[in-house]
């Protein structure tokens, strides 16, 4: 029952994603045509040899002379046997061929589905992931997958298809033996039964392994700059040689769980062809077969350990296919809600405001980010979002991008909740550059033009010159062409925010969020950002986030997040005439609250 229930289960997980070979439909059934092909030339293979070894070579060990006719009648059976298995090269060489094309394309196909499905998800799922581990099931589990979808599959239906052909053939030329035979069967069942399953858990064990390997890879590396600077490279090269082992001992365990298998069918088969030499001689003797009937039966039973050793192959390979089929699935599960809960209106190009009415965030844990938030943000004001580190600024922004859908409350974009816009139209009108500067190891053209890819290039110069980003792009070999580091590796902090806050400006979005624009510039250059805002502020709804308290009183409203208490907004001068908290972290005001 347990086997039944694991084999159904293989059934269960991949019929899951069958849906992917259906493009494929028509390949996979002309190789599956193929295969049976080369198993009908299989099977007629050993026949020629039959008729020359019982017409033409027994009569002449007897003692018979040599005639002409069997000198053609053995010349016949050589082109004949030559014949068929030219035709089954080069048929089981199409199948192959046609297996491998789809394989490929179905890899693909798996790891743009998975690809795509980890960029809906929202922040919160990757929060919570392993990025290695992901890496992982992306680049490594998809093309196991395709394994046991298509490879796998096709060879043991073929595989299966020979071995039943086979007995049939054999039960033909001897009922008795071949029953005989047929006894090593539940013995083989049980072999392959017990070492499966010791298999899947040893392969399971493995790719979660290899998944923490791949994880701890991709930290250390983003972390190379931090490492050097503490001086840890030997600590962290000791934690990769100790990760690494695990993960060489539990590739071991699987490759061991295999070869046991492997090994195990092959030496039962073997002890098949020991008892059909000794049976199968006797017969002869007996006058029950012929010498040639015996060549063919000892092929037949020699044939089946081709099917076996190929079918423990593919099970071990269906396992891994399995065990990955499910890591994937794990992931298609996952379901965005913000991408789930959209409506289809289309926002305006140059939106009037964004309110948050009563709005509240908790994350899945239970923390409370946001309590009662009331704010409003308009076009025509340039408004600062400030607060304390942990206050929920963060998550203010992430709510007002659409990025998640708050607990309770609601965002309303010209009064319309946010729900009723279509997701990638409302994202089209927005524009943000945030605290984590993200670059792609592509040229700096690129990776500007990912927020307006038909920009020309005097777009790009006005956003460059907006950014103050214009002396870093022409400091570069290259200029705009300059092809960027992994991550942006080898700029530093504030160049990154520079080229991110040029990209965001290149938009031209109908709301546009930036986060600390001023850090890292001197007072020139901050007055050059600060008078950029402003004038998309006359066209748009900006929002900066900001702890820089020289350029509050520049802005027309300061919205106050405040970590466990309401959110205050209005002007500079009237926060600090309202709260003294205000007055102590961000100054009193200026001097028209000292006049007052």
């Amino acid at each position: 029952m347990k086997a039944l229930a694991r084999t159904l289960e293989a059934w269960r997980v991949g019929s899951r994603l069958a849906f992917v070979l259906t493009p494929h439909r028509a390949a996979l059934a002309a190789a599956v045509g193929l295969q049976l092909l080369v198993v009908g030339l299989s099977v007629l293979q050993p026949w020629p040899m039959q008729v020359a070894f019982d017409r033409v070579l027994s009569p002449v060990l007897g003692g018979a002379a040599v005639e002409d006719e069997g000198t053609r009648l053995l010349l016949l059976c050589a082109a004949v046997l030559l014949g068929v298995v030219l035709a089954r090269v080069v048929a089981e060489y199409a199948a192959n061929l046609l297996i491998a094309r789809v394989g490929h394309r179905v890899t693909r196909a798996l790891r743009m589905l998975l690809f795509r499905r980890l960029l809906e998800l929202p922040p919160a799922f990757h929060g919570e992931q392993r990025s290695g581990d992901l890496l992982m099931r992306l680049m490594g589990d998809a093309p196991m997958v395709k394994t046991m979808l298509v490879e796998a599959s096709t060879n043991l239906l073929a595989r299966s298809l020979h071995a039943l052909v086979v007995l049939a053939v054999m039960v033909r030329v001897d009922a008795g033996l071949t029953l005989t035979l047929m006894a090593l069967v539940p013995a083989l069942g049980i072999v392959v039964r017990v070492l499966s399953r010791r298999l899947s858990v040893a392969i399971r064990k493995q790719r979660r392994k290899e998944g923490a390997l791949a994880d701890f890879l991709g930290e250390a590396v983003g972390a190379v700059t931090l490492v050097q600077s503490l001086g840890r490279e030997e600590e962290i090269a000791h934690r990769f040689a100790r990760d690494n082992r695990r993960s060489a001992r539990a590739e071991l365990k699987a490759a061991r769980a295999a070869a046991r298998l492997s090994a195990s069918v092959e030496s039962l088969l073997t002890l098949g062809v020991a008892v059909t030499l000794a049976l199968g001689g006797q017969r002869v003797l007996d006058g029950a077969l012929s010498p040639g009937e015996l060549l063919v039966f000892m092929s037949y039973v020699r044939g089946l350990l081709k099917p076996a050793r190929a079918a423990a192959k593919h099970q071990a390979r269906v396992a891994k296919g399995v065990a990955c089929a499910e890591r994937l699935l794990e992931v298609m599960a996952e379901r965005s809600p913000v991408r789930e809960n959209q409506g289809t209106r289309e926002p305006a190009a140059h939106p009037k405001q964004v309110e948050l009415q009563g709005v509240q965030y908790a994350y899945p844990d239970g923390r409370v980010a946001l309590q009662g938030v009331d704010a409003c943000f308009r076009r025509g004001e340039l408004t600062a979002l400030i607060g304390a580190s942990g206050a929920g600024k963060s998550t203010l922004i992430a709510l007002l991008l659409r990025l998640m859908d708050p607990t309770e409350g609601r965002v309303l974009l010209d009064g319309e909740p946010l729900p009723s816009y279509r997701l990638d139209a409302l994202r089209e009108g927005l524009a943000a550059a945030l605290q984590d500067a993200v670059l792609f190891g592509t040229s700096v053209r690129e990776n500007l033009l990912l927020a307006a890819p038909e920009a020309d290039d005097a777009a790009l110069e006005r956003a460059l010159e907006d950014a103050y980003a214009r002396s870093v792009v022409d400091a570069m070999p290259d200029g705009l062409d300059t092809v960027l580091g992994s991550s942006g590796l080898g700029l530093s902090g504030g160049q990154r925010r520079r080229l991110c806050l040029a990209r965001a400006f290149l938009r031209e979005a109908g709301v546009l969020v930036v986060d600390e624009p001023f850090a890292g510039l001197d007072a020139a250059a901050a007055r050059h950002v600060f008078n950029a805002l402003r004038a998309r502020a006359e066209r748009a709804i900006v929002i900066v986030v900001t702890h820089d308290q020289e350029h509050l009183d520049g802005f027309d409203q300061v919205v106050w997040v405040r970590e466990g208490a309401p959110v205050l907004s209005g002007s500079h001068q009237e926060l600090a005439r309202a709260s003294a908290e205000y007055r102590e972290d961000f100054g009193d005001g200026g001097a028209a609250v000292r006049a007052s």
